[in-house]
């Protein structure tokens, strides 16, 4: 994991978060940037002694202002500061992301010829929670009817992306979990390619601990969908009209030349 920096997006972690981050370096992460979302308080301490880690930066929102907005800071730093890696891993901070399936995307970044690694977890195990399930299940359609490409799974916060991409991705709207939906939808657009690895399909206390926001979120990863589908069309719509228009333009020229 020499060429990338992970980035992990933190609110309200628990005491875990620095093992995991100790347990990265150890396997040869080059740095580990934590972004503190606006967490409470009282655990600051938390990130104060991240912060005293060699390898490890603490970079810390007042308030919590969304996922998103926290992986683009995050992102934003690594372009200013770390030019000379080749991107980034991104993780989740509640220890969904075991540190050998984050080792798995470094792997599997470090082999490919560019394009975006998406971690994927098995949502037929037992252990998913519900919600999680109709959830995952659901975008991965909507993701598939209207771009024409299947993801397993469309939420996964596991991800390699390289460095090349992470300037237009960083551009990108969405500043909570909506993000995630559009850094896939450009992807799509853009023709970049996902290469998708199993990863251990974890969760704890029936996923007690996620910042998720089964009716909100689930509303804006949605509306970004289907917004995003119907830009597209639009776009399209509207450039098919141009070229019909020009050539009825011409037509006409040529006839009143020819005249």
């Amino acid at each position: 994991m020499r060429n990338y920096a992970i980035i992990i997006p933190a609110l309200n972690p628990t005491n875990s978060l620095l093992d995991y981050v100790k347990r990265l370096l150890a396997e040869g992460a080059e740095q580990i940037i934590v972004v503190n979302d606006g967490s409470k308080e009282e655990l600051t301490y938390i990130f104060t002694e991240l912060n005293t880690i060699e390898g490890c930066t603490v970079l810390t929102h007042e308030i919590n202002k969304g996922k998103g907005r926290a992986l683009k800071t995050a992102f934003k730093y690594f372009l200013e500061h770390h030019k000379d890696l080749e991107g980034v891993i991104t993780a989740d901070a509640d220890g969904q992301h075991s540190v050998e399936d984050v080792c798995k995307v470094a792997k599997a970044l470090e082999n490919s010829n560019g394009g975006i690694i998406l971690g994927v977890r098995d949502f037929k195990q037992s252990n998913v929670p519900l919600r999680s399930y109709i959830g995952n299940r659901t975008t991965s359609l909507l993701f598939r009817l209207l771009f024409g490409y299947k993801l397993e799974d469309t939420q996964t916060g596991l991800r390699g992306i390289p460095k090349k991409e992470l300037l237009q991705i960083l551009e990108l709207k969405g500043e909570r979990y909506e993000y995630e939906m559009n850094m896939l939808i450009y992807a799509k657009k853009m023709n970049i390619k996902f290469s998708e690895i199993s990863i251990q399909t974890l969760y704890f206390n029936n996923n007690a601990t996620s910042h998720y926001n089964s009716i909100q979120d689930s509303i804006r990863v949605l509306t970004q969908l289907i917004s995003g589908f119907l830009h597209d069309s639009f776009s399209t719509i509207t450039s098919r009209l141009i070229g019909i228009i020009s050539f009825i333009l011409l037509l006409i020229s040529l006839m009143y030349l020819w005249v």
